[in-house]
């Protein structure tokens, strides 16, 4: 799948009122949303859809929701941090995570895609699943990303059914080193087009909390 550069997300679609479950057993969204997503030590918007990453210079549509308890490897790696007051960016050692959280399927739906190449995709072990609106009957996307393992192989879907496991997995390197420090479950909700809705947003709406 393609999804075209962006800089904004398309509006949810008015008078639906569908529920969805929990992508991660992580269900801090509402009382604690500094604890849902990933974050770093410079730049604790990491994780957050919208103008987030590299001092607000590029959009990122997804949200990159923690784990419940990353576990510690005991090792670090270098990273690249920017220091946004200075326009200026530097090196920095930090601890290194790994996690295992299971993964959900918001809504129900069937499998469109998945990918069980690592080196196939800057998303690593991936699946994205087809789903429709109630009242439009309109086609809509959620994506999972990252993941260890996928634990379906097609077919209809269960809203709440477990499709996998959190992971690091990636054909990136850079983008391995970054979820080493700050792992997460990639997470989008996409229109029929492939345009994106915000998935906080999505989450916000329709979550049963």
């Amino acid at each position: 799948m393609t999804v075209p550069s962006i800089t904004a997300f398309e509006p949810l679609p008015k008078d639906e009122a569908i529920r969805i479950f929990w992508p991660t057993p992580n269900r801090s969204l509402f009382d604690a949303p500094e604890k849902y997503y990933a974050r770093t030590r410079a730049n604790p918007n990491y994780g957050r859809p919208g103008w987030t990453r590299d001092c607000g210079r590029r959009f990122h549509r997804a949200c990159d929701i923690a784990p419940v308890a990353p576990k510690q490897t005991g090792r670090t790696t270098t990273v690249i941090f920017s220091d946004c007051a200075k326009n200026i960016e530097y090196p920095s050692v930090e601890p290194t995570f790994t996690c295992d959280d299971e993964i959900s399927a918001v809504y129900d739906g069937v499998v469109s895609e998945f990918n069980t190449d690592v080196s196939a995709s800057p998303l690593g072990l991936h699946i994205i699943l087809e789903h429709r609106w109630p009242t439009l009957r309109n086609i809509f996307f959620t994506l999972y990303a990252h993941l260890s393992s996928i634990e379906i192989s097609g077919g209809s879907v269960r809203g709440g059914q477990r499709i996998g496991r959190m992971g690091q997995t990636s054909r990136s390197a850079d983008a391995k080193n970054w979820m080493s420090i700050a792992p997460h479950l990639h997470f989008e909700v996409l229109d029929e087009n492939h345009g994106p809705f915000d998935p906080e947003v999505f989450l916000r709406t329709f979550l049963l909390h």
